[in-house]
């Protein structure tokens, strides 16, 4: 029996295909035998197209679309993902169920990376972090009742819970007294300082593009020693937890397609509000899950060129397939 091809199919394709289906990406599949791969990441997504949802899972369940989702152990990915071919709304409905959605502040660190784009203008970072503080207060308290009749759940184990939002306030209070201070978001302040950004970046192009970016940022930066696997989040800091761990290469992705687009490598749009930051996670996700699978079947420039430069600097084979308005279907 040989082995499936899968394609990961991010959102926007989906989309397509429910609007008219114009680049033919039903018949592509069939032609080539391409198993349609999704994730939580399309589940999310479909989730936030409120009034579609059914014509989503509709398309899936037609493509015979199979759900892909990493495997963790101890709360760390192992590296490998599992494929389940469950019917789609069966899937939707057990996300449904056992969705956890994340609070508003994300716990201080979403609503901190909104800001450091020029978004939440209104707040400061300590009432960021301060409404962040309390979420995770609240999670706790919560985790506490829950394990509070188990025999196994002693003091010592409660006291750390209780202490774990105290320690982080504190080192909060440290960063957004650093942070408040500053008259421009941390991406003007970058850009600013190096004279780098998105008009700049933008005209690099493949191959080694990581390299390239950072040689630009590290000559920017005189008298400045960088790591670039460190740099751009392949490696851990040396002060991290786990800092002898490897990455995994969907984490190297991720950590990649990040620092790209805060540094201005195709940049996605509208940054600094809440939806747009939602969205431009939501891709760097579905490119990190991607890397699992042997094709990403993508329409957004952006998303496919920050893509492509993680996947060639961390090795990825994944091979993506660029399908753009009015013109023919582009392999990076």
């Amino acid at each position: 029996m040989t082995e499936e091809v899968l394609g990961y199919l991010d959102h926007n394709i989906l989309d397509s295909i429910r609007k008219g289906d114009p680049f033919d990406i039903r018949g592509l599949l069939d032609k080539n035998q391409i198993t349609p791969i999704y994730s939580k990441e399309n589940l999310k997504e479909i989730k936030r197209s409120v009034g579609s949802e059914n014509e989503f899972l509709s398309i899936l369940k037609e493509l015979g679309a199979k759900y892909i989702e990493p495997i963790y152990e101890n709360n760390l990915p192992t590296g490998k993902a599992q494929i389940n071919d469950s019917d789609a709304f069966f899937v939707w409905s057990w996300f449904i169920e056992n969705e956890e959605p994340m609070p508003e502040y994300g716990y201080g660190l979403s609503s901190m990376l909104e800001k450091f784009y020029g978004g939440r203008r209104d707040e400061t970072y300590a009432e960021i972090f301060s409404k962040g503080d309390a979420e995770l207060k609240k999670i706790m308290d919560d985790a506490i009742e829950e394990l509070d009749s188990n025999e196994y759940f002693t003091d010592e184990m409660k006291e750390a819970i209780n202490a774990l939002p105290e320690m982080l306030a504190v080192q909060h209070q440290y960063i957004s007294e650093k942070m408040d201070i500053l008259e421009q978001s941390p991406v003007k302040e970058f850009e600013n300082a190096t004279g780098l950004g998105a008009k700049v970046l933008k005209n690099i192009n493949p191959p080694q593009v990581v390299q390239k970016v950072f040689e630009a940022v590290q000559n920017s930066m005189i008298g400045v020693e960088l790591d670039i696997d460190i740099f751009f989040a392949v490696k851990y800091q040396p002060f991290e937890a786990n800092s002898d761990r490897k990455k995994t290469l969907s984490e190297k992705v991720n950590g990649l397609y990040h620092q790209l687009n805060f540094l201005g490598y195709y940049r996605d749009s509208d940054m600094k509000n809440t939806r747009g930051f939602v969205r431009s996670s939501s891709d760097m996700t579905h490119a990190g899950i991607a890397s699992f699978c042997h094709l990403l079947l993508c329409r957004d420039e952006g998303l496919v060129k920050k893509a492509a430069a993680a996947y060639e600097y961390a090795g990825v084979r994944t091979q993506i397939l660029h399908f753009q308005a009015n013109k023919a279907l582009k392999r990076n």
